[in-house]
């Protein structure tokens, strides 16, 4: 699914090493969505950081990736769950999504499902989820980290804060052949349909 693209060349282009398992690979499916589906994951490794730097927050932002070792990080995106439109400009739409989609179970099961990191050395990576967006109000949005922490998650990073900075490193004067994802934000920006994004909210990133 092209969430789960924009994850994998995210961490790509901010040096870090990627390896999928086998629940990172999405079957394609028919018929209506379903929540217990196993969220794809993917391991990191940033070679140039030599262990995790925590406590980190539970909401990250691309600042905070400097501060990390490694990470199994799963996908929660529009085409793997129940989420719409709605939810961008509701909070309480945006707590309804969640309470329907993650829970601790699901959670604890999308990081058990590849065995043969079971093997490897990643007793000590953090669990991290990709989320399509958090709610803009204060309060919701600790309730809401706050339930993730309880899950069993480390941290929480946002789609839109994956763009734009994939926005921010994309240079319409390279080439960046075998990645579909890179290129296309490249040839937006070439076009002149999209500057560097002005984050107020995301001054951290």
């Amino acid at each position: 699914m092209i969430e789960q693209d924009l994850v994998e060349a995210y961490f790509e282009s901010n040096g870090f090493l990627v390896r999928k398992g086998s629940s990172s690979v999405i079957a394609p499916k028919s018929g209506p969505k379903k929540r217990t589906e196993t969220l794809p994951v993917i391991t990191v490794m940033n070679p140039r950081v030599l262990q995790n730097d925590g406590p980190l927050n539970t909401r990250l932002f691309s600042a905070d990736l400097q501060k990390i070792r490694s990470a199994q990080v799963a996908t929660l995106g529009w085409s793997n769950s129940m989420f719409s439109v709605a939810c961008l400009t509701s909070d309480v739409q945006m707590q309804k999504f969640f309470k329907s989609e993650i829970d601790a179970n699901r959670v604890a099961e999308c990081f058990s499902s590849n065995p043969e990191w079971q093997a490897s050395d990643t007793s000590g990576a953090i669990k991290v989820m990709v989320v399509p967006a958090l709610p803009q109000g204060v309060d919701r949005l600790q309730k809401v980290l706050s339930e993730f922490q309880n899950y069993g998650l480390d941290g929480v990073l946002t789609l839109g804060s994956i763009l734009e900075n994939l926005l921010r490193l994309s240079k319409p004067s390279l080439q960046y052949d075998g990645h579909e994802v890179l290129q296309t934000l490249r040839l937006v920006k070439a076009y002149g349909l999209s500057k560097d994004p002005q984050l107020e909210i995301f001054q951290e990133d």
